[in-house]
Formats: structure tokens, C-alpha cells, sequence
């Protein structure tokens, strides 16, 4: 008898593990959509991901505050705003001439004679192809490199965003590519292409020198090219730093001497373009041409 009661009680354990573990797992039927309706996605990413459920636009989202105007969100949803990257510089949307070097804007370049030249000193840490480009502060590392290089002038980052880098002649002829795409840095023979262009060399310099931000007297400054030569002085073969306000100095891409490459230079006491060479080592800035 007492097997018989044993039985039922058997059965209905086993029935009742078996229903237990058959029926099915209670799911929260939330959509990734809804879930963000009712608050459970709270990142901007989300958001992004995300923005279609709530049936506004990339673009309206920016002007309803769920992305804020970020660089990045400006640059990827540029055309919300219904202007171009190089226009969102002069708004204030983009902050740096390294945002104008990247987007490759018209507003750098100005054509003197049949050549196009940048209106900006460079301003990039990195090789066309990526790769860094070294900044070296330390004057005994500077002179011992035989490697591409840059620095500010005095290492002071303020004076980059009014004069640019110093590169060494070593960066300028790295194969990687110092300049943007579509630009180069001239050779000798297109500086002197340029200084014939307005003149020669006892003229030129004056139409190409910026009339504000060199020291006085500023002999014959125009800047008719629009070339806005500014005096960003140079980092020379002892490491140190001198001339800013004064001289501006560029690089050309021609080699002179296996120690050696010419460049120009701008003065702030006559209207001279100068040509002449100094150490592949020595800082100098750099006026990308359009290839």
C-alpha cells in the first residue's frame, strides 16, 4: 500500500520539473528603439545608432541638442548645416589652418603668375602617408638628427598657430611626403619662377610680405600677391632659436651640397626676396605650391 501512495507522489514531482524547465524564459520585448523612449539608452552613441527611432534626421538632431556640435559631429554632418568644411573655419566650427590643410579649401591657395601657393605657413605633425613626423625639442638632439623633425619656434606652441612648424630640410625631402596632397614643396627653381614673376629678387619680397605683425619698419610691405609672408624666424645650426619678427625663412626642395639646400627669405628692413643655402639640419618653415 504504501508504494501504491508513492507513485502519484513521484509522478507529480517529475511532471512538475518538467514543466519547469519547458516553458519559456519571460523576455523583455523592449526594442532598442523603445528602450531609448523610455530612457534605457542614455549615451550619445546610442543615439546615434539609434536616431532613426525617433523619426528625426542626423541633422535635426543636432539642432535639437542630441548631438552636440562637436568637431566631429560638424565635420561628419557638415552638409546639415548647409556649408562647406573650408566655410566652417571662418565660423568658428573648425578651429585650426590644419582643418583647412586637410580639407584642401580654395581660401589657402592664391595664384601668382601660373603658380598656386598656400597662404599658410604648414602646420602638420604627420607624413602624407600617417606616419610622425618627430618634434624635437632638445637643441643637442636637434643638431645630432639626420631624421625629419619639427619644432615651434622657442617650443612654444603659440608661436605654431601664428607662424607654423619649423621643419629641418631632412623632413621636406623624407619620401614619405611632407606635404599635403596635390601640394609639394618647391623646388628652387619655382621660387625663382615666383620672384621673376614679381619683378625679381630686389622687389619681390615687399609683395610678398604680410603688412601687419613684423617688427618696424616693415620696409616696403604690400602683400599685392596675397602671399602673406610672416616673419616666423628659424631654428638654427646650434639648436637655438632667433629672428622671429624679422626674417621669415623658407625651405625649397633642391639640394645644394650633401650638408646643404637652398631656401628664400624675407627681411623686415628691405623689399628683397634672398636666395641662398644653409644646413639640411637647421629649422625653417615651410610654403607648400600646388602640384
Amino acid at each position: 500500500m504504501k508504494n501504491l501512495l508513492l507513485i502519484p507522489l513521484i509522478y507529480l514531482v517529475i511532471s512538475s520539473c518538467s514543466k519547469t524547465e519547458s516553458a519559456p524564459p519571460v523576455v523583455n520585448k523592449l526594442s532598442g528603439c523603445d528602450s531609448i523612449k523610455q530612457g534605457l539608452l542614455k549615451t550619445t552613441s546610442d543615439t546615434i545608432r539609434l536616431i532613426s527611432c525617433l523619426n528625426i534626421t542626423s541633422c535635426d538632431s543636432i539642432r535639437l541638442g542630441i548631438l552636440k556640435p562637436n568637431t566631429n559631429d560638424t565635420l561628419r554632418l557638415l552638409s546639415c548645416i548647409k556649408i562647406s568644411g573650408c566655410d566652417s573655419v571662418r565660423l568658428g566650427l573648425l578651429k585650426s589652418f590644419k582643418d583647412l590643410l586637410r580639407l584642401n579649401c580654395n581660401s589657402l591657395s592664391i595664384t601668382i603668375g601660373t603658380q598656386n601657393w598656400m597662404t599658410v605657413n604648414l602646420d602638420i605633425e604627420t607624413y602624407r602617408n600617417g606616419d610622425t613626423i618627430p618634434q624635437i625639442t632638445d637643441p643637442t638632439a636637434w643638431v645630432k638628427s639626420t631624421k625629419g623633425a619639427w619644432c615651434y619656434y622657442n617650443n612654444d606652441s603659440a608661436n605654431g598657430a601664428k607662424y607654423g612648424k619649423l621643419y629641418n630640410w631632412y623632413a621636406v625631402n623624407d619620401p614619405r611626403g611632407l606635404s599635403p596632397k596635390g601640394w609639394h614643396v618647391p623646388s628652387d627653381a619655382e621660387w625663382t619662377t615666383l620672384s621673376t614673376f614679381l619683378g625679381g629678387v630686389s622687389l619681390a619680397g615687399g609683395k610678398m610680405k604680410a603688412t601687419t605683425g613684423w617688427n618696424v619698419p616693415n620696409i616696403g610691405a604690400t602683400n599685392e600677391t596675397g602671399f602673406a609672408g610672416l616673419p616666423g624666424g628659424a631654428r638654427y645650426a646650434d639648436g637655438k632659436f632667433n629672428d622671429v619678427g624679422s626674417l621669415g625663412v623658407w625651405w625649397s626642395s633642391t639640394e645644394y651640397l650633401p650638408y646643404y639646400a637652398f631656401y628664400r627669405s624675407l627681411q623686415y628692413y628691405n623689399v628683397i626676396m634672398a636666395r641662398s643655402d644653409n644646413y639640411k639640419l637647421v629649422g625653417f618653415s615651410v610654403r607648400c605650391i600646388k602640384d
